[in-house]
Order: structure tokens, then C-alpha cells, then sequence
């Protein structure tokens, strides 16, 4: 049995420089969040689901599994992979994200404190710091492989799945409870045995690439026969000048589909290469844009500092705005009650910006610059923009002939591998010059279907070794089984007002690949009554239910898992919370749940972050715990105030806001349950 597993506990967010979340006063974004419920509410659109994204993959980085599935109990290569491109948040503002646009995560894993600071426009590492101390991993990979091993599960791959789809129940939620392959695939995971568990991924991935070679193999081996005349038919001589004549044809149309895919394949390297010295200049370029823009602004601000040296120079230019009716050069101000304050600031020795101690005496070390040497960097940077975005321009091209011509090429090396194959066939046929066939074409074919058949025996001999290895399994399943009937029962009956059972099948069929055998792997079902079956009844899949029982099962099924493998531990949910398909009754009951799960008064880390819309119904109190028995919603309390964090105030301000009954509305519905300040 595995030991105890400490999944990631968020505590902490910052973004800064990044537009779609500028803060309450424009300096970014500082969350922190605390045991128990934190509901990130706004309206559609706002960026609720962004920021999820975001806690997300502040945690996984950019990479992926390397084969994305539907359904997780079918993956045989569990590698993750970086994206050649990752532009997931830099598509969601219109600016140009520079190296201070970042954010960082502050989490726990188990007793240690893990801080990690990625880019926004890429979410490549920028820092990482372990137990308070400074870190520098590897690679992206190697990171998320130390994060797996603090957690306590078997590798990079491994800690993805749970984060992603355990700890996580978003938009792309699978479907776990109603996938017994997807549920065995958790338990392996968390309960199995690390040598159980390592012994079934590697005949699992053994057994899916032979079943592939054994069915790649068959279909040429069976166009080769087909291919061929019947060996009871006697050898004439007009079958051989056929047999002559269709070998000329052949290599003509060989020699036609060799020239055909050699030109695509010149063409497709050629964009290739292009593509590959667009992105070296562009790389090139950013630096020296970087550059630039940082030689601009300290010329800008040295220029501004020569043409206004002293602070009385300074204090002149801003009372002239007051003088001739402009107002404030910096927020359009107009009363000139304000000049006494600024004077007062000046005369204590303050600067009237930014309260700072000025200086007792006048710079000496300014240094003269010109306008003409500041336009000359402008005008770099702007050929430097220019160049960038005809860059851009010139890989989009390259990317959409690029896609145009992969299908064309894939094509042309079908067809250039199928008429080499027919050449070969023919040219077996062909007799030598004492009449005798060169090569037996169909004692070849024997000694092909030989190799499939031992192919086919080793298929089925990993197959056995994997249903001993599932019984194997089924053992320490059985342990655990009590313990995850009766809390998946106890969750799901919180949420549901139909009487519930769990039920442990340890027969459950389980199709590995195409060909191999079945294989029977245990996990559980669920019964429940409704309003025509009186007693409970078999709920095998998920469109045996409603939408929310389908829904909130599977969370409960999550719970549960989560539960098990650190019980006395800390524990962590990021929920998208799917109010849109409850009534008000059931949002108090999944309130209900997740407030059960996560209780504020836990002595150790439990965590619930759910996000929920602004549309005048009651999940948002519920989760808060302000809905009592009879419904009436109560304020919430100032000291726990920081577990509603109201997306409206933090983000740029939404259209429908400008429409007075709009910001009516959603003022009315926060009234509803703010604490008054």
C-alpha cells in the first residue's frame, strides 16, 4: 500500500504588470487564501476561469501529457511535453508581455513552503525558492518530477494527472466515477503499491505497441496477398511479359511519386528553415528591444531631469498647470486649494509625488542629453517594432503554408512508400534468366505471418501478466474498499436527497487494446433511488442521471479520493462551481458539501477555491456559510472578508457596467450579503 500522499495547498497569488488583473489600485494582484471557502465571484467574461487557469499552471508549468486522451485509464506514453508555443495568458490582453509581467505561487507540499514566479506571456520558470531557500531546477520537467517527488507519487506524468484532474474540477473536468478505467487509473496512481503500480504502466504501454505493430503489420501483410496471383495458377509465358509490363509501369509510377514527395520535402525543409531564422532574429530583436526601451526611458527621464534640475523648478512647473487653468498635469485636478498642501510637503522637506525625503541640494551629476540623441532611440525602437511585426507576419504566413503542405506531403510519402512496395512485389514475380523465380514472394509471406503470430503469442502472454498483476492490485483494493464506500456514500448522500449505496465490482471488464483479451478491474458503482424506482437502482453511467447529480457525484468521488490519501492532512479543491444547473435548494446542499469538506476551523490546511457568477442566486452566501435553515442570508463578517474576492473590483471595469441598471443590479446583490462598510 502506498504511503500518504501531500498534494499542493495554495496559500498566496500575486500577478503583476499583466492588464486583465490590475488590483485595486493598479499595482496587480495579492490573494491570499485561507482555510475553508474562497469564492472568486464576477460576471461572465470577467476572467474568472483565467484565473483558475493561472493557479493551474503557476503549478504544472506549460507542458502537457504527450498524448491528450478523453478518457486517462488509455495512456500509454506517460510523458509530459513543453509546447513549442504557450500563449495561453498573453492572448488575453492586448499589450506585449515583457519580463515584468509575472506571477507568482505560493503553496505548501506537505511540511515544505515552495514559492514559484513564472512569465505570463509563456509560463516559463522565472524563480524558484524551496523551505524559503533559493532553487534553480534543471529543466521545466525536472521541476514538476521534484514537486511529484515531494507529493509522494511516482513521477512527473503521475502528479499532472492529480493536480490536473483531481485537485481541479474545471472546465475540461473528466468524467472519474462514470469511467471505471479512469477510476482504476486513480487508484493505481494513489493506492497501488509503487511496484504494482510501476509493473501495470509498463505492460500496459508493452502491450498497446504490440497490439499496434501486430494490427499495422497484418494490414500491409494482407495488401501484399492481395496484391498477388494465386500460387495453384500454372506460369505461363503470358503472364510473365504481364508481370514484365506491370514492373515497368510500376517503376515509372515509383519514380513519378519519388520526384513528387522529394519537391514537397525540399519546399517543406526550406519553410522550415525560414521559420527556424524567423524566430532566432525575433529572439534577437526582443533583446534589443529590451534594451532599447530600457536606453529610452532613463534618457526620457534624464532629459525631463535636465530640463527641470531643481525642486523649485519642479514645484513651477506643476503650480503652472494651477496658474493658467490646466489643473493637474497628472490627474487634470483643478482647485487650487491643493497648492497650500503641496507647498506644506515642500517646505517639510517632502516630495509633493511621492512623500519621499528630497534632497537637502540640487543634483550635481546631470547629465546634459539632447532631444535629438532621444529621437534617435525612438526611431531604432520604432524600426525594431517594425521589423518585429513584419516577423509576425512572415511566420503566420510560414505556419499557414506550413499547414497546407503537411497534409500534401504525408500523401506524397503514402503514395511513394505504396508504389516502392509494388515494385518490390513485382519484382519478386520476376523469373531470372534460367526461369526460375529469384525469390519465393510466398514463403516470405509465411515467415511474415510467423513473426505476427509470435507477436500475437506475446501479446497474450503480457496480457495474463497483467490480469496477475491487476489481482495482485485487487488485494490491496479490498482494504480500502469499506473505507471508500462510506465516504463516497456520506458525501454523496449530503448532496443528494435520494437514498444512496456505493457498490465495489471487482469484475468490472476492461478492453486494454484492440486485440488483447479483456481484463477484469475492480470499481465502484453507484445506486441510488429517484422519483420512479423506489429502490435504489444501478447507475452505471452518467447520462443515467441529471446533469448536477452527474456533476456533483463525481466531485464527491473526488473528495473522497482526497480524503483517503491524506486524511489528517492537508487538502486542497479548485472548483468552477456549475450553479447553472441547480435550483436554489440543491446550491445550499453542494454548499453544503464543500463547506464539509473544507471547514475553516481545521487545525490543518483545507482549502476550497470555487468560483461563482453574480446572477442574483444564492451560492454565493451558501459557500460563505451566510444562508440559514430558513434561507435568510446574513452579512459577512469583516474578519472574514478576504474569502470573497470580487473579480468587479479587481479587474478592469466590464461594458455592461456602463449601463446604470446594470452596476444597479450587481450592487444590490453584493448588498445582499457584504459586510457594510
Amino acid at each position: 500500500m502506498r504511503s500518504s500522499i501531500s498534494l499542493p495547498v495554495i496559500e498566496r497569488l500575486v500577478i503583476r504588470n499583466f492588464s486583465l488583473y490590475p488590483g485595486e489600485h493598479g499595482n496587480g494582484l495579492d490573494v491570499a487564501f485561507d482555510n475553508g471557502i474562497s469564492v472568486i465571484a464576477g460576471i461572465n467574461g470577467i476572467g474568472k476561469t483565467t484565473l483558475l487557469t493561472l493557479l493551474l499552471r503557476l503549478l504544472l508549468g506549460p507542458s502537457n501529457p504527450e498524448k491528450a486522451t478523453k478518457n486517462v485509464g488509455r495512456v500509454s506514453q506517460r510523458r509530459l511535453v513543453e509546447p513549442k508555443k504557450f500563449d495561453f495568458f498573453a492572448s488575453r490582453v492586448p499589450e506585449k508581455l515583457d519580463d515584468d509581467a509575472y506571477a507568482t505561487l505560493h503553496f505548501s507540499v506537505g511540511q515544505r513552503k515552495v514559492e514559484v514566479s513564472r512569465y505570463m506571456r509563456d509560463m516559463r520558470l522565472k524563480g524558484v525558492k524551496v523551505s524559503g531557500r533559493k532553487h534553480t531546477p534543471a529543466s521545466e520537467t525536472e521541476f514538476i518530477e521534484e514537486l511529484a517527488a515531494m507529493s509522494g507519487v511516482l513521477s512527473a506524468y503521475d502528479f499532472h494527472l492529480v493536480v490536473r484532474y483531481l485537485q481541479f474540477f474545471g472546465e475540461d473536468r473528466l468524467p472519474l466515477l462514470w469511467e471505471p478505467a479512469a477510476q482504476f487509473e486513480f487508484f493505481k496512481v494513489l493506492f497501488f503499491d509503487e511496484s504494482v503500480a510501476d509493473t501495470l504502466n509498463k505492460l500496459f504501454a508493452m502491450i498497446q505497441k504490440i497490439d499496434s505493430e501486430y494490427r499495422n503489420r497484418t494490414n500491409i501483410l494482407n495488401r501484399r496477398r492481395s496484391s498477388l496471383p494465386s500460387p495453384e495458377r500454372p506460369t505461363v509465358a503470358i503472364e510473365v511479359q504481364t508481370t514484365q509490363g506491370q514492373l515497368k509501369e510500376a517503376k515509372v509510377s515509383a519514380a513519378e511519386a519519388e520526384a513528387e514527395y522529394v519537391s514537397l520535402k525540399l519546399e517543406f525543409d526550406m519553410l522550415q528553415r525560414e521559420e527556424n531564422q524567423l524566430l532566432l532574429q525575433a529572439d534577437d530583436g526582443q533583446i534589443k528591444l529590451a534594451e532599447l526601451e530600457a536606453q529610452f526611458s532613463q534618457a526620457d527621464a534624464k532629459f525631463i531631469l535636465q530640463a527641470l534640475p531643481t525642486l523649485g523648478d519642479k514645484e513651477r512647473f506643476l503650480m503652472q498647470g494651477y496658474a493658467t487653468g490646466c489643473g493637474c498635469f497628472i490627474c487634470g485636478a483643478k482647485s487650487k486649494k491643493l497648492l497650500s498642501g503641496i507647498s506644506k510637503k515642500i517646505r517639510k522637506g517632502h516630495c509633493f509625488v511621492c512623500d519621499s525625503q528630497t534632497p537637502a541640494s540640487t543634483p550635481a551629476d546631470v547629465i546634459p542629453i539632447s532631444a535629438n540623441e532621444i529621437h534617435k532611440i525612438e526611431a531604432e525602437l520604432d524600426a525594431i517594432r517594425t521589423h518585429l511585426v513584419a516577423s509576425d507576419v512572415k511566420l503566420n504566413d510560414i505556419d499557414e503554408r506550413t499547414a497546407r503542405l503537411a497534409p500534401l506531403l504525408r500523401s506524397a510519402a503514402t503514395k511513394r512508400a505504396l508504389t516502392l512496395q509494388a515494385v518490390e512485389a513485382l519484382d519478386m514475380l520476376r523469373p531470372t534468366d534460367d526461369g526460375q523465380q529469384a525469390y519465393d514472394v510466398y514463403s516470405e509471406i509465411d515467415r511474415e505471418q510467423a513473426e505476427l503470430d509470435v507477436l500475437a503469442d506475446n501479446r497474450k502472454r503480457y496480457t495474463s501478466e497483467y490480469r496477475a498483476a491487476v489481482d495482485n492490485a485487487q488485494e490491496e483494493m479490498s482494504a480500502l474498499k469499506a473505507d471508500l464506500e462510506t465516504r463516497l456514500t456520506n458525501y454523496a448522500m449530503e448532496f443528494l436527497q435520494e437514498r444512496v449505496s456505493v457498490a465495489f465490482n471487482r469484475q468490472t471488464p476492461f478492453k486494454i487494446a484492440t486485440g488483447a483479451d479483456r481484463v477484469n478491474i475492480p470499481a465502484f458503482t453507484v445506486k441510488m433511488t429517484s422519483g420512479t424506482h423506489k429502490l435504489p437502482s444501478e447507475r452505471s453511467n452518467s447520462s443515467s442521471v441529471s446533469e448536477s447529480q452527474k456533476e456533483f457525484l463525481d466531485l464527491a468521488f473526488r473528495m473522497t479520493l482526497l480524503d483517503m490519501i491524506n486524511n489528517q492532512g492537508q487538502k486542497m479543491l479548485v472548483i468552477e462551481t456549475p450553479e447553472a444547473s441547480l435550483d436554489s435548494w440543491f446550491m445550499r446542499r453542494a454548499a453544503d458539501l464543500m463547506r464539509s469538506f473544507a471547514p475553516e476551523d481545521s487545525t490543518a490546511p483545507r482549502k476550497v477555491i470555487a468560483t461563482s457568477n453574480l446572477n442574483g442566486t444564492e451560492m454565493i452566501p451558501a459557500l460563505l456559510g451566510l444562508v440559514d435553515a430558513k434561507g435568510k442570508i446574513s452579512k459577512l463578517p469583516s474578519h472574514r472578508s478576504n474569502h470573497f474576492i470580487n473579480l468587479l473590483e479587481l479587474t478592469p471595469s466590464p461594458a455592461a457596467l456602463a449601463e446604470s441598471r446594470a452596476a444597479q443590479l450587481l450592487q444590490e446583490e453584493l448588498g445582499r450579503f457584504l459586510d457594510a462598510k
